[in-house]
């Protein structure tokens, strides 16, 4: 937990501010094109493509402060994401990357807030590399393209924390308001959550430094008051749209509260068990979770954790004012928090990953600062070795045998990466570039192609959107155009519209043979609709998978067909 000075330990032959321009912006240019590739990606169900379509249907209605899905009263997430995504498809168009462009500039303002709190404390080459790490983990390439709240959120509390960590310095107002406008557009993006983690970061600070006087700080108030401001639009929304109407039935039961839900029972609920959602997730879930999701780094930041944890021990958790403690206890104690929780998901525990850089960063710092550590050093180095093949062998299964990749230029550049990374491993001209930049190479490389292969061929088995586009594109009427025992958002996103039930409806009761009606469905819909007697046509059929949970028989393509369903686009009358 100590801090580490630049000019106490210079990085030597490995020092950061003696590398070119070229080698500090490079990496970064590379993340960020691949991202920029995932933009264009198709929105998976169910999450994404949910939001997509609320957004869509936000900007449609111009209701902007209560919210809705399919013209159904919705109480799960807090608007912020619809809000900027409805605004991004007014300033735009409808499109994946309208949906997708306010995560991304979220991601990049998470990115600078987490390079500028490591700096804060251990200065600019410690910034650099979590920055650095952040970017380059397998979490922020993931949540770039399948754009959930998660993105914003993890932008919002970073930036809240590095904000009020430099107010705790400076005691500029200027600060305080803008690490308190983190706290209020984290919990726009979801919920309380978006204050546990800041709250949780900087308690542990003030505790383990005794400054107590720290909790009492009038400031905090100026602060509350600002963050209630800041979320007075989304409560006046909730308060008219449940709590002014408690005949409405939310989720089997009348008398719901928008304002209670939102404060407590979406995130604290799932603690208590109160929230209706639960998967009864083990405690160790996260684990498992964090490896694959922080990778390349997962190793080195539970290296770090434990190096800080010990040094908290030795100093009896004791630290002194030009330290700091709100990166651990910041991960820490949300970790353990999320932990409990009835209801787990992999994303959740992506807002504490900035935290994780920095803990992290510290320890690569440490390592190369410190020449004589060479025997840890070439630990350090193999053990990279390992996950950069593991993330190359990975990739190589994917293009080599479970979606052939035949593109000659993409072949040619991930070549050009996988070299780029052994050769700079073997190569390197220091320590820096033997350790870190092969993983950034191999991690980006590997993004490249899911992004640009993988990910394009897994969406032509995702069904809804294939008809919703296939029926624009030959012309069918919109109006005609209805779903039958199946139904997903990318339906209604890539239509954009709401397409109706057959059911719900009760269509099927004013058909006409003269009238032609158009029905996207399922084998069991099909084989109703045949009993009936109405004469569906085929027009054509759809694999379909829900491309969110793979299995090894979808991805071996000699099982494949027995893993996908069969989905139908029917025409009714002439």
């Amino acid at each position: 937990m100590k801090t580490i000075a630049a000019s106490q330990s210079p990085l030597s032959i490995t020092s950061l501010t003696e590398q070119s321009m070229l080698w500090k912006v490079l990496p970064f240019v590379g993340i960020y094109l691949v991202y920029g590739i995932g933009l264009f990606i198709d929105v998976m169900d169910v999450d994404a493509s949910q939001y997509a379509s609320m957004a869509r249907e936000m900007l449609e209605t111009g209701n902007y402060l209560q919210l809705y899905n399919r013209y159904q009263d919705y109480l799960d997430k807090p608007p912020l994401l619809f809000w900027l995504s409805a605004l991004s498809f007014k300033l735009f168009g409808i499109s994946n990357f309208a949906y997708k462009l306010p995560a991304f500039l979220f991601s990049l303002i998470g990115t600078y807030a987490t390079y500028r709190l490591a700096k804060l404390f251990y200065g600019k080459e410690t910034g650099y590399i979590a920055a650095l790490l952040l970017a380059s983990c397998q979490a922020f390439f993931l949540f770039n393209h399948d754009v959930r709240t998660d993105t914003n959120l993890t932008g919002a509390v970073i930036l809240a924390i590095w904000q009020l960590a430099e107010f705790n310095r400076s005691g500029k107002i200027g600060n305080l308001i803008l690490g308190f406008t983190g706290v209020a557009l984290a919990m726009l993006a979801k919920g309380p959550i978006g204050l546990m983690v800041p709250v949780l970061a900087f308690a542990t600070d003030f505790i383990i430094k005794r400054q107590w006087s720290s909790f009492f700080k009038w400031q905090w108030l100026l602060g509350i008051v600002w963050v209630g401001l800041l979320l007075l639009p989304m409560c006046i929304g909730l308060y008219q749209q449940f709590d002014l109407h408690p005949e409405k039935v939310m989720y089997g039961q009348t008398g719901t509260s928008g304002l209670k839900f939102f404060f407590w029972t979406q995130s604290f609920g799932r603690l208590t068990g109160e929230n209706v959602w639960k998967n009864n997730a083990d405690i160790f879930f996260f684990m498992h979770t964090f490896l694959w999701s922080f990778l390349p780094w997962s190793l080195l930041f539970i290296a770090g954790l434990f190096k800080d944890t010990k040094e908290l021990f030795k100093k009896k958790f004791r630290l002194t004012s030009n330290e700091e403690a709100i990166t651990w206890g910041g991960f820490i104690f949300p970790y353990i928090a999320l932990s409990t929780s009835k209801y787990q998901l992999p994303h959740y525990i992506f807002v504490l990953y900035p935290l994780a850089a920095i803990i992290a960063a510290k320890y690569v710092y440490r390592l190369l600062a410190q020449k004589e550590s060479v025997k840890a050093f070439v630990v350090w180095k193999n053990i990279q070795l390992f996950a950069i093949l593991v993330i190359w062998t990975a990739i190589a299964l994917l293009i080599l045998i479970s979606f052939p990749l035949t593109n000659i230029f993409l072949w040619i550049l991930l070549l050009v990466f996988f070299a780029g990374s052994l050769y700079m491993y073997f190569k390197g001209s220091n320590w820096y570039k033997q350790l870190i930049i092969p993983s950034v190479i191999a991690i980006t490389g590997a993004n490249l192609a899911l992004n640009a292969h993988v990910y394009p061929q897994l969406f032509t088995y995702q069904s809804p959107g294939a008809v919703a586009r296939y029926v624009q594109a030959k012309g069918i009427d919109l109006d005609n155009f209805y779903f039958y025992k199946t139904h997903m958002h990318s339906l209604d996103f890539y239509a954009q519209r709401i397409v109706p039930s057959l059911e719900e409806t009760n269509a099927m009761a004013t058909f006409s043979p003269e009238t032609p009606y158009w029905i996207y469905t399922n084998a069991d819909g099909l084989s109703i609709l045949q009993a009936l007697q109405v004469n569906p046509q085929i027009v054509e059929t759809f694999d379909h998978f829900h491309i969110s949970t793979l299995t090894l028989p979808f991805l071996n393509p000699n099982t494949r067909e027995k893993a996908i369903e069969k989905r139908f686009l029917l025409k009714v009358g002439k």
